[in-house]
């Protein structure tokens, strides 16, 4: 498992990545030892008839070819589901996802099952602005030779880049984000957008180094939203702005939904929530004159206690007034739910129900307008209109966690506008998660418009600590936090209750929790030496060396491998009984782990194989756990089913 991430690592080179997507694209253009073929590749240019160019401009920055190195690493974690969480009432079900980690990492792990799935990525990384805390943190594990063999660079420049770690200047910024880009464009799907949060730092290399990730043309644009109010005081230019850099997949494809200007105003909910969203009431009746007054449109409605009400609210008819839908429509109306009468003081009114989703006949409607790159709603800026400030982020969070542990939380209203900008269904991530507002602001969208996001959150354990400069941290250490990770989740919780209670919509309150960890130094040295005996008459137990957390190390092998072959980090496997072994089954794939499986086992498997019961295209073992004699019989076996079924044997060490 580890080995073969550690022999993969020993392989690449800064441009791996470019060329597997390349490999992916152009299969045709590569042979059989996998080299490219240059010559074919132009020819077929050139008969395109396609303009060629070598002008062109690029980033370039100290610990870029480093960057690019990193981004075609594969990641020695391993996942460590936290049982007791993901078997509570409200998270055994959640396709929900909160991944404690470092964001690489975690990126690593995800493209492996998520890879062209993610519909939006929402990010909020560090500014860099000198006090925000930001410094590269990188504890590389190569030498400054290491680099220069495998990276391709002078030993100077090799030198440069070790002595980034903990300096906050422009490349080790750089360096920093350019890999956690590269893998986020590779989850995105080809109708995929990514929002990133930003300020004048580094917007203009953000900018530029998206160009380079994304390509120029998929840029959707840079939206501008009011941060703060500024200050009346000297006579240095305010900034009062911060920045969403807006990038897709493919343009093309990319589809925005827009907004309704007046989205906030549909608040009420009845039974036809599920399907035409919340509502707001209006009332039938309008005065009209002149050539306007329509008197096919002035007659009674009957009430629920049997009178009739007139337009104008009148129980008699009085001139200039209509209703505003004729006689047959109100008559559909009172049917479908879209008519509304109420009494109040003994008299009654007539309203009707205009939903979000639908218009007045039932049918789909979408009332959102393009996004413009200044954040309004109406001609007023979102920060005026609906409490977007960064004040106002941290009013959010205090609203729902009762102290400030945060210093600078994004507003949560903005996140709800940049995700209601997208699709209502569909993966959401942010590998930046910090205060967790983008899970709330996705729970709350899907509680108010009933729409099924599902969203994975990133969280490194930043430690909080009791003797911070930061006042928030301080606090947050006070209250028995010890981690951002901790709050974060405490924050999805008590948002996911207010909002249940509020509402009362039938959504995915939960989330499924995971770590990302590393095997112990010994672990590793263990597996490393391990060679199978053919003389061995037992297995080790090498699976319990993977016990982390309280999590037996089956469970951890197993969620980290689901994940490796494409079935994801929420997958449920079933179990299947041989004679005395258990078999882990997911969809076409067996996992052999736990030690104990024995030659009768495998009889049976043979047998289940032979007669369809099963169907399999694999089966993955863990060497570790099985003799040698055994690892031979299953080969054998499997190689010569008579249902003829090809089962691939995989030993993954």
């Amino acid at each position: 498992m580890n080995r073969e991430a550690r022999e993969h690592n020993e392989t690449i080179t800064p441009n791996s990545a470019q060329i597997e997507r390349l490999r992916i694209a152009f299969p045709e253009y590569f042979d059989e030892q996998g080299s490219f073929m240059l010559d074919r590749f132009e020819q077929m240019l050139k008969e395109e008839d396609l303009n060629l160019t070598r002008e062109g401009y690029e980033l370039k920055f100290l610990g870029k070819s480093y960057a690019k190195y990193l981004a075609g690493l594969e990641t020695e974690t391993v996942v460590v589901p936290d049982l007791e969480h993901n078997a509570e009432p409200e998270n055994k079900d959640s396709e929900n996802l909160y991944i404690v980690g470092d964001n690489l990492d975690a990126l690593q792990h995800l493209v492996k099952s998520y890879a062209g799935k993610v519909k939006c990525i929402y990010i909020d990384p560090p500014y860099n602005t000198g006090s925000d805390g930001f410094v590269y943190n990188d504890d590389f594990g190569f030498t400054a030779q290491q680099l220069v063999e495998r990276i391709g660079i002078s030993e100077d420049e090799a030198e440069r880049i070790l002595d980034m770690q903990g300096k906050s200047s422009h490349s080790a910024w750089l360096t920093f984000i350019y890999p956690r880009l590269v893998l986020a464009r590779e989850l995105l799907s080809d109708d995929g957008v990514i929002f990133i949060s930003i300020d004048e730092n580094e917007q203009a290399n953000l900018t530029l180094l998206c160009d380079e990730v994304f390509g120029e043309q998929n840029s959707i644009g840079t939206l501008i939203w009011k941060s703060t109010p500024g200050s009346n005081t000297g006579s240095d230019l305010k900034t009062v702005t911060e920045y969403v850099v807006t990038y897709a997949k493919n343009a093309a494809d990319a589809e925005f939904k827009g907004v309704a200007p007046d989205a906030n105003t549909y608040r009420r909910r009845d039974e036809h929530f599920p399907c035409r969203g919340p509502y707001k009431e209006n009332k039938l009746d309008r005065r009209m004159t002149g050539n306007h007054y329509s008197d096919s449109l002035n007659y009674p409605i009957p009430m629920p206690d049997g009178t009739e009400l007139w337009p104008g609210n009148s129980t008699t008819k009085i001139e200039h007034w209509n209703w505003r839908w004729n006689q047959e429509k109100v008559k559909w109306g009172l049917k479908n739910g879209f008519i509304l009468c109420k009494q109040r003081n003994g008299s009654w009114s007539v309203y009707f129900k205009q939903y979000l989703l639908v218009d007045n006949t039932d049918t789909p409607i979408n009332r959102g307008v393009p996004p413009k790159n200044l954040l309004e709603i109406d001609g007023l800026s979102v920060s005026d209109l609906d409490g977007v400030s960064s004040a106002r982020g941290t009013a959010d969070a205090i609203s729902v966690l009762g102290e400030k542990y945060f210093d600078y939380p994004k507003p949560l209203n903005l996140i709800k506008y940049l995700l209601s900008l997208m699709p209502s269904d569909g993966i959401y991530v942010d590998f930046f998660s910090g205060s967790a507002t983008t899970a709330e602001a996705a729970l709350r969208l899907n509680a108010e418009t009933s729409s099924t996001r599902r969203w994975i959150l990133v969280q490194i354990p930043a430690l909080v600590a009791p003797d911070s400069i930061s006042s928030a941290s301080r606090v947050a250490y006070r209250d028995g936090f010890r981690t951002i990770d901790e709050i974060g989740r405490e924050r999805i919780k008590r948002a996911a209750a207010k909002i249940k209670e509020d509402t009362d919509a039938d959504i995915d309150y939960g989330f499924k929790l995971v770590r990302l960890e590393s095997p112990k130094i010994k672990t590793l040295d263990e597996l490393d030496s391990f060679t199978p005996d053919p003389a061995e008459v037992l297995a080790g137990d090498y699976v319990s060396k993977f016990d982390l957390d309280g999590t037996p190390g089956r469970e951890v092998v197993l969620t980290t491998w689901l994940n490796q072959d494409g079935f994801g980090l929420l997958a449920k496997p079933r179990k299947v009984e041989l004679v005395g072994y258990v078999l882990d089954v997911c969809e076409d794939s067996a996992y052999i782990i736990n030690p104990g499986i024995t030659s009768e086992d495998l009889q049976k498997l043979v047998r289940r194989l032979e007669t369809n019961e099963l169907q399999l295209s694999r089966v993955v073992v863990f060497p570790y756990s099985v003799t040698f004699s055994v690892m031979h019989e299953l080969k054998k076996n499997l190689s010569v089913l008579k249902s003829g079924q090809s089962v691939e044997v995989i030993e993954r060490f």
